[in-house]
């Protein structure tokens, strides 16, 4: 029998048929209204659903002078089917049941994809008639009394200049019908399975395992949308799962090789890159460290062919004498002593997988929209593979630029049959509750709940709660240990700078949304607002002023790169300081600095500590580490620097016994002087001595492995001479040593 729950969403026409403009970039909208606990009741049903179509929850409405009949169910292409979650042993619950994807209706080849919050539908729908978006009104509306609380828009109905931004081209009919078979004959090789660890000062900022665990799910979530969204050269549908999971707790874990303090940008990638990830198409390493020049993420760069690194490379040996995986990259959530927001730890995460991809940093005028003299341009921001900074909140910061489709696509093209598999479906034992479960604690030798059967069980059981059990704590927070509800007013999420702590309801195991704080409370150091229990607005809106970045020009006071600009809306040319006297009647002339971290100069570089405006080196950690793996002739130019100034190697020895034996003969001792303590100086220095003679021995032999094929002879020669002169080295030695 099949049970399908449908709502019909009744569309409020508003003043004009075709022209009712939502801002400045949509022209026209529609609203939509209907009631929102029946839509939450109807999902809440469909989570529970244990047949496979009673797992479709129907929406119907008319908009847009069209019938829409949306079919979808929850999406569970975010975690692989043999998911491992390592951490301590212990299982990790997360719930994702409320994204959906489906088609509509009768229509195949069309794609609808959203969620569904507090009974809410947001997200996009793709037809043969191009595509529709669906967004709470507030989103646009806040504030004003209006008789429906989502709006739809058409993709023609946006501003023309932000469709040249759009990746899917325009098609017929025909041209859509040969695309989708396209794409339905490469559906088994477009999922990229990831390995992700984080190490334990992640951890530490984050406090618990959910956190961390949901930290994972939002970054991979964030680039799967993007990937997904993006057509590279007919290549379409591209998506993330996470196959394996390992969280470090503690530093003391040896097993950890993430553990040492103070490890540079390049070592920790190196560090990733030395383990063996051939099971995976990347892996990728989470970490709150404060790397070196305002480095938020690093990667190896992908190529159609010949150069190592990116999606599916596997382990190999390097001519450093090492076997590393180069389909690796690792991102920190810190910068310049602050931590960054999540979106752009997401677009920090979608440019470093970009690299993996294939795609180098945009560059040239086409492709860096953020550096032209048009204003218009200018204000759209840069694409996903900008070299520098970027703020993540313009248009063009989670899309990629044609420049990097093209490179990306030709990646794709050539690799993804190597280790790109087709999305598989949840299974019980991954720590997730997902349709047809009622709990989930993982497998016998990770499951910690008295209150659910694990994956080890039978099929009639496992996944199941036990008899006369209310909740199991991997369904959520507000569920005990002892199987039964917290009570209400609990505490299940602690309070943040614009949202109070949440509180448990008593009569669910998730944790209800958090009450927002006033809209306009100011946080992150004053230097931004609250907006609907974020902290996403620039204080500059406070006032009814634009945020905008003081950059460098000639006679301007170079030490504003780091204040907090602002400027009159769509007037660019009254960007300024908060301490100056333009705007001294909101600010009163106070400096209010950026963040350790934000970005300046038109984005060109980071606030450092000092708040002085640091330059990024967008390639200089990579080239340098490439260097070293990649470039044989630096380990031969060595080795011929040792041949050609053997002297230089043994006379700088010579200099530094003797800068030793004469700090050690002026430096008092506690001790009585004795012949006997000058004969163990002299011995010291004589093992000193000989331990740097050996050292020369195996500077030597790398010389002569490096060399011997092709200069046996001169290799010999310098041995030889060595040998000559250490005796020398060592009769003197021994003459000094028999004398006193």
């Amino acid at each position: 029998m099949l049970l399908s729950y449908s709502c019909v969403l009744s569309p409020f026409l508003l003043s004009g048929h075709y022209r009712n403009p939502l801002n400045k970039y949509i022209r026209h909208y529609e609203g939509l209204s209907y009631n929102t606990e029946l839509v939450h009741s109807k999902h809440q049903r469909t989570k529970r659903a244990l047949s496979h179509e009673d797992k479709f929850l129907h929406l119907d409405f008319h908009a847009h002078g069209r019938h829409f009949n949306l079919r979808m169910k929850r999406d569970t292409t975010l975690f692989a089917q043999d998911l491992k979650v390592d951490v301590s042993g212990e299982e990790i619950p997360y719930d994702t049941s409320h994204i959906y994807t489906g088609e509509i209706y009768g229509e195949k080849g069309t794609l609808t994809h959203g969620s569904i919050v507090d009974g809410k539908f947001e997200g996009f729908i793709q037809s043969y008639h191009g595509n529709y978006y669906v967004e709470p009104a507030e989103r646009y509306l806040e504030g004003k009394d209006v008789p429906f609380h989502s709006v739809i828009y058409h993709e023609d109905d946006i501003r023309e200049y932000l469709a040249t931004q759009e990746l899917h081209p325009e098609a017929g009919s025909n041209d859509l019908v040969l695309l989708r078979k396209k794409r339905m004959t490469q559906a088994e090789k477009n999922t990229c399975q990831l390995f992700i660890q984080t190490d334990h000062l992640f951890y530490k900022y984050y406090k618990t395992r959910e956190a961390v665990i949901a930290q994972i799910s939002s970054h991979v979530k964030a680039i799967d949308a993007i990937y997904q969204g993006t057509d590279f050269m007919g290549i379409r549908n591209i998506s993330f799962m996470v196959k394996r999971i390992r969280v470090s707790i503690v530093q003391t874990d040896r097993s950890n090789p993430f553990r040492f303090a103070n490890i540079g940008v390049e070592k920790f990638l190196e560090l990733n890159s030395e383990q063996n990830h051939d099971d995976y198409c990347l892996a990728y390493v989470f970490t709150d460290r404060d790397f070196d020049d305002g480095v938020l993420g690093l990667a190896w760069v992908g190529a159609p062919s010949g150069s190592s690194g990116g999606i599916c490379e596997k382990s190999k040996l390097y001519s450093d004498g090492k076997k590393k995986s180069l389909n690796t990259g690792i991102i920190t959530v810190q910068n310049y002593a602050s931590h960054v927001p999540p979106k752009v730890s997401h677009i920090t995460f979608a440019h470093e997988v970009g690299h993996n991809f294939g795609s180098p940093h945009d560059s040239g005028s086409e492709c860096t929209p953020g550096e032209s003299k048009s204003q218009d341009k200018k204000e759209k921001g840069n694409y996903i593979m900008y070299a520098r900074a970027t703020s993540g909140d313009k248009l063009n910061n989670n899309k990629f630029s044609i420049c990097s489709v093209r490179n990306i696509s030709q990646v794709l093209e050539k690799k993804r049959s190597n280790c790109f598999v087709e999305s598989g479906q949840p299974i019980c034992g991954n720590g997730l509750v997902e349709p047809g479960e009622e709990c989930d604690c993982g497998y016998s030798d990770q499951c910690r709940d008295q209150c659910c059967y694990d994956a080890n069980q039978p099929d009639n059981k496992k996944c199941k709660l036990k008899p006369n059990k209310v909740c199991s704590p991997s369904q959520g927070p507000c569920c005990t240990a002892e199987c039964s509800y917290k009570g209400r007013n609990e505490k299940c999420r602690e309070e943040s700078e614009c949202a109070h702590q949440g509180m448990c309801n008593g009569v669910s195991a998730q944790c209800p949304t958090s009450e927002p704080k006033a809209n306009f409370t100011a946080c992150h150091g004053e230097t931004q607002v609250c907006l609907n229990g974020g902290c996403s607005g620039s204080i500059c809106e406070k006032y009814g002023l634009e945020a905008c970045t003081c950059a460098s020009q000639d006679g301007k006071d170079e030490t504003e790169l780091c204040h907090v600009c602002c400027m009159e809306k769509m007037n660019p040319n009254t960007c300024s300081s908060t301490g100056s006297e333009r705007l001294a009647r909101f600010f009163n002339k106070k400096v209010t600095t950026l963040p350790a971290g934000s970005p300046c100069n038109d984005f060109k570089g980071y606030c450092d500590v000092f708040m002085k405006c640091r330059l990024v080196d967008a390639d200089g950690p990579l080239a340098r580490l490439k260097k070293a793996i990649f470039n044989p002739e630096l380990y031969e130019n060595i080795a011929e620097w040792i041949v050609a100034h053997w002297w230089a190697v043994l006379l700088k020895i010579e200099i530094e016994v003797s800068l030793i034996a004469a700090l050690w003969a002026h430096t008092p001792f506690t001790h009585s002087y004795t012949k006997d303590f000058e004969r163990e100086q002299c011995h010291v220095i004589d093992l000193f001595l000989c331990f740097s003679v050996g050292y020369c021995f195996l500077l030597l032999d790398l010389a002569a492995k490096v060399l011997n094929p092709v200069k046996p002879k001169t290799c010999w020669q310098v041995s030889t001479k060595f040998k000559l002169y250490s005796w020398y080295i060592s009769s003197k030695s021994l003459y000094h040593t028999f004398t006193i």
